[in-house]
């Protein structure tokens, strides 16, 4: 059983965030009293055409959590056009929200993602953010040399409380404070046998 990666509370509300699972994500134990779950990718390996996304769609639609957040990850990034299409509106369908370059409310909670190579006008940035999701940690920060600049950018103009993130195994788990925001990644790390 893989170790619960990160619970907490915002405002009034209990938050359950981790990524990285590649395919192991049914070894989570994810409480049952979350009110939002968050993904910030990397849920299967590379196996588009064997079954892994639709037991993960399966697995997350599942959750007991009103609200249920997926960030796409870079193995989610190697899909063909035809196949992202298809497994967003399978999420969709079942209650999966796909955060991309996004803002969601989820009751008062703010949620926003923003993809590592996308850039922000300032007057598009909500000055109310609670919480940042992406896939790539900013530069710096828990990166191991692969932090994303403009994720940094980001986190100085928009100041969100919380910055979740994944990627870098090496640092799972770990967190940093930059200014206000508690950079977090939410990585699940490599299985020791």
């Amino acid at each position: 059983m893989l170790k619960n990666r990160l619970k907490f509370h915002l405002l009034s509300y209990s938050v359950f965030a981790f990524s990285d699972t590649h395919g192991s994500h049914r070894l989570l134990k994810v409480p049952e009293d979350v009110d939002i779950v968050i993904c910030a990718g990397d849920a299967v390996e590379d196996d588009l055409e064997g079954g892994e996304y639709d037991d993960f769609i399966e697995w997350f639609s599942s959750l007991s959590a009103k609200w249920k957040i997926f960030v796409p990850g870079n193995h989610e990034l190697s899909f063909g056009v035809g196949q992202a299409e298809k497994i967003v509106r399978q999420m969709n369908e079942k209650g999966i929200i796909v955060l991309e370059d996004a803002v969601e409310e989820c009751d008062g909670v703010v949620i926003a993602s923003i993809s590592g190579n996308a850039t922000i006008d300032d007057e598009d940035i909500p000055d109310d953010i609670d919480i940042l999701v992406t896939h790539d940690p900013p530069y710096g920060i828990l990166d191991e040399d692969m932090g994303s600049v403009n994720i940094l950018n980001f986190i100085l103009k928009a100041k969100p409380s919380y910055h979740l993130f994944g990627h870098i195994h090496s640092t799972a788990g770990q967190s940093q404070m930059f200014g206000s925001t508690e950079c977090i990644n939410i990585a699940v790390p490599p299985q020791v046998p």
